[in-house]
């Protein structure tokens, strides 16, 4: 870079041309990188593998935790206390944990995909 103080006032030498050369090379290569991406990302996001090699992929809840939970309100004449969903195996299972008017906790199971209370 050129020394201002003393006289030599001229542009530093990464200015201009070189600056949009540079633009225009990051440019050419964002377009097809950005489209890889997209189409690589959609790809796997619609094929998704199990998470551990040689596992059966997870059954698709057909009942949410939310209706799993309106669902053994209304049967047990409770109010729900705790709701997770955990995993058994290839299962979605909803342990839901209950308050009952007589003052009684206890828990029950609900199979994600067939709606089963345990």
């Amino acid at each position: 870079m050129q020394d201002r103080a003393r006289g030599h006032d001229g542009p530093p030498p990464h200015t201009g041309r070189c600056r949009a050369a540079r633009l225009a090379a990051m440019r050419a290569l964002l377009v097809p990188v950005a489209t890889s991406l997209l189409l690589l990302g959609g790809a796997a996001g619609a094929a998704a593998a199990p998470a551990v090699a040689g596992a059966a992929p997870r059954q698709e809840a057909s009942l949410t935790l939310d209706q799993a939970v309106e669902m053994v309100q209304r049967r047990y004449a409770a109010r729900v206390v705790r709701a997770e969903e955990t995993h058994e195996g290839e299962e979605v299972v909803y342990r839901i944990r209950l308050l009952s008017a007589d003052g009684r906790v206890f828990t029950v199971r609900v199979n994600a995909r067939t709606g089963r209370v345990d």
